[in-house]
């Protein structure tokens, strides 16, 4: 009984230590003739008991404890944590689908009323308007941007002279542009409709980012003169560009 109050007490004297706190340990206990059970703390009276607590043959029952422990290294706190700031950067890319390099669209033989019975109104006219459709299934920029389309209306190229007054050497054509883009600012989806009528060589729009199928509508309207005879050439261009 007596050796596990003295385990007890240890243990007690061991817990009053707090984690946080650091020092010198040189408590213990004796008894002593007529008072009993004496607290002991360090000194010399301190060195004497634990002195006794080690000795087997002492007529006085003692326990005695010495130790100590290291402070803190560093400073201590009921909460710690940090913030990990996440950085990248996007490359910004504008796109138009047309495969590799440029293209050639031969319309082939533009119709005219080449027959002798056709009168003198109609003859060498177009029979038809010509038109194509040019369609991508990619197109767009993930950034504030403008689409461009610009044109160069076909031009024969006979050198020969001719009456202008009832011919022309020219195709003027028109070109409507359709896809679905967004306001410069904020958010939402805009239906892009518009067209470089045949006499005018450019024009654009301007749109915040977005992706959608495009299709530019080339439309060569039956002219009002004859068509003078040769090979006519003409471009159409559309450029996606960053920035506004």
């Amino acid at each position: 009984m007596k050796i596990a109050s003295i385990l007890a007490g240890v243990a007690l004297a061991a817990l009053t230590a707090s984690a946080a706190s650091a020092g010198d340990i040189n408590q213990g206990q004796t008894q002593l003739p007529f008072v009993g059970t004496t607290n002991v703390g360090g000194g010399f009276l301190g060195g004497l008991n634990n002195a006794n607590a080690q000795w087997g043959g002492s007529p006085t029952s003692s326990w005695h404890a010495v130790g100590e422990s290291a402070g803190n290294n560093g400073n201590a706190a009921s909460s710690d944590g940090a913030t990990f700031t996440l950085k990248g950067s996007v490359s910004t890319d504008c796109a138009y689908y047309s495969g590799t390099g440029d293209h050639t669209l031969n319309f082939g033989t533009i119709g005219i009323y080449a027959s002798d019975n056709t009168g003198p109104a109609a003859a060498f006219t177009m029979t038809d308007d010509a038109s194509v459709e040019i369609n991508t299934n990619l197109a767009g920029c993930n950034t504030v941007n403008t689409v461009t389309v610009s044109k160069v209306n076909m031009v024969s190229d006979n050198s020969g002279g001719y009456d202008a007054n009832v011919f022309q050497n020219t195709l003027p054509f028109s070109v409507n542009a359709k896809y679905t883009a967004s306001p410069t600012s904020g958010t939402g989806t805009q239906a892009a409709n518009w067209t470089v009528p045949a006499n005018a060589l450019s024009d654009f729009r301007k749109h915040g980012a977005w992706k959608s199928a495009m299709s530019l509508n080339v439309n060569i309207a039956q002219q009002p003169k004859a068509l003078l005879a040769g090979n006519y050439t003409g471009s159409v261009s559309v450029t996606i560009a960053a920035g506004i």
